[in-house]
């Protein structure tokens, strides 16, 4: 294993977390009253349009929405039929390729019955994994299942930059790798990323890295691997892969006591930098390796009287884009940043914490405000703004959707 090199801030370094004279602010804020859209994605297609993925329990079909308004209305786009293959109604991931083709990843997840009295959540489980493909923006969709096993859990999509679409997901017995060069006609498989462990995100870098997020937690919480907590990395498209081994502290749990943790993301940079996000209660950590892992730099990114939870990351030309979640129950609020960096100093610009309206998936007992999920994703816009996608979740006043949100710079 390659030797780590760790070095630690202790505290906010005044030159690593100067303040700027730009702050992010929303520009567009706009819901969309609809099905449940649970863990949303977002991509943006070459021509403009906006794609909005999210997951609910109830659906026999995966969901997708079309925005050709900059978010300000929004379309259901019809991806086929169970019949056809459209099956799905749990984690999504959402990709765009170079040619404006629509890659939609859906999990099937077990039903919940209309009974829950006395229902045995821990009988659930992950059944399928499929992807649907469009080549007319949406218009038609040809499926593929991927896999059809017991506790498959989380899949991601990508490609590398030699056209290559990879697919990995979990079902608690390693994280398994399919690749497709024929923009998702076929699918082949390719050896397992890792015997054990699941699969925590995918990243995909600028010249033909493929890097990807192994933790012990796999088949939707139903399996630990202890010792599993590591980042395995290709440098050729995927062919070949190494350990790489992870800064920080952190503790694993199945009943995600403690720190609740599932995704924690990592991306590359144009540079070839690696950067990895991830909680340590209090404290919200990005690390910064410039050699493939085999030293890190970390930085103190948040900190709070609340416990920082659920990170997710994403590279743009303006800086490393990064959401999370802070607080329980009534403290629950969601956060947004832009994270410039230069020369090891970090300008963060942060969004005012968000008090959404996201509240317990089941209205039954107590109920109170939720997450919405495990993560929630942004990205970098075409008009040079950022985009964000949030859960409505609240059965009982009957709104559930989403929220497009639109960020901005704002100078002062």
């Amino acid at each position: 294993m390659n030797k780590l090199v760790v070095i630690l801030l202790f505290t906010f370094c005044l030159t690593a977390m100067a303040q700027s004279n730009t702050e992010l602010i929303v520009k567009n804020k706009i819901d969309h009253i609809t099905s449940l859209a649970r863990e949303p994605m977002v991509c943006e297609h070459p021509n403009g349009t906006l794609f909005v993925s999210g997951y609910r329990n109830g659906s026999g079909s995966p969901q997708l929405w079309k925005s050709n308004s900059a978010g300000k209305t929004w379309q259901k786009v019809e991806v086929g039929t169970t019949d056809q293959g459209a099956i799905g109604n749990s984690d999504v991931d959402l990709f765009i390729d170079v040619k404006g083709n629509i890659y939609l990843l859906s999990m099937t997840f077990s039903k919940l019955p209309e009974n829950l009295e006395n229902f045995d959540y821990s009988s659930m489980k992950g059944e399928r994994i499929a992807v649907g493909v469009s080549k007319d923006e949406g218009q038609s969709w040809h499926w593929k299942t991927i896999s059809e096993n017991d506790y498959d859990d989380r899949p991601w999509i990508t490609a590398t930059t030699d056209g290559t679409l990879h697919i990995i997901w979990n079902d608690g017995k390693g994280v398994h790798h399919v690749v497709s060069s024929n923009e998702g006609e076929t699918w082949q498989n390719r050896p397992d990323i890792s015997t054990k462990g699941g699969s925590s995100f995918l990243a995909s870098g600028y010249h033909g890295q493929l890097a990807a997020r192994v933790t012990p937690l796999s088949a939707s919480g139903q399996k630990m691997d202890e010792g599993i907590d590591l980042i395995r990395l290709s440098v050729d498209h995927g062919k070949t892969w190494k350990d790489v081994a992870i800064p920080g502290n952190r503790t694993w749990t199945k009943d995600f006591s403690g720190v609740p943790r599932w995704v924690e993301p990592l991306v590359l940079d144009e540079k070839d930098r690696m950067y990895l996000l991830w909680s340590e209660g209090e404290t919200l950590k990005l690390g910064i390796s410039k050699d493939y892992g085999t030293s890190w730099e970390e930085h103190n990114i948040a900190q709070s009287r609340d416990t920082l939870y659920f990170p997710y990351m994403e590279m743009s030309e303006q800086g490393i884009l990064c959401t999370w979640v802070s607080g329980f129950n009534e403290n629950i609020r969601h956060h947004a940043a832009i994270l410039n960096i230069e020369e090891g100093n970090i300008q963060i610009n942060t969004l005012e914490p968000q008090k959404l309206d996201i509240w317990s998936r089941i209205p039954i007992g107590d109920y109170q405000r939720s997450t919405g999920g495990e993560y929630f994703p942004v990205i970098p816009l075409k008009n040079g703004n950022f985009g964000m996608v949030t859960t409505i979740q609240n059965s009982k006043a009957n709104r559930e959707g989403f929220t497009w949100w639109e960020l901005v710079f704002h100078k002062f």
